[in-house]
């Protein structure tokens, strides 16, 4: 009998080892609290949660960037060719001069040569 008791004794012991005071309990609870006042409300969540962007509006302003910078991109082109379409026309433009003032000269020389 005196084993039996030092056994129920024992775990008693081990239970009370375990269990929390009052005070701890009011610790926690005070902790609890303060986790509680911490949270969002689910109002507030839901606010949040409406202001998110879904996938498919991230797709879409993906899709729209993608174009304006294919926009960007040919633009620079077309600026790059109109640059160099200038440049090809000046040239184009003397190159038509020297050849009439060849031409003239031409016709100079033969109607010397006529004579």
């Amino acid at each position: 009998m005196e084993h039996t008791l030092r056994q129920i004794l024992d775990k008693l012991n081990k239970m009370e080892a375990n269990m929390a005071t009052k005070q701890e309990l009011a610790e926690i609870k005070a902790e609890l609290e303060e986790v509680k006042a911490s949270m969002v409300t689910k109002q507030e969540f839901e606010e949040v949660k409406g202001n998110m962007a879904t996938k498919q509006e991230l797709q879409e302003v993906k899709a729209n960037m993608a174009t304006k910078q294919a926009v960007l991109e040919t633009n620079e082109i077309v600026k790059k060719l109109e640059s160099k379409i200038d440049s090809h026309e000046k040239l184009l433009t003397l190159l038509s001069h020297r050849s009439l003032e060849h031409e003239a000269a031409i016709s100079s020389i033969r109607f010397l040569l006529a004579k």
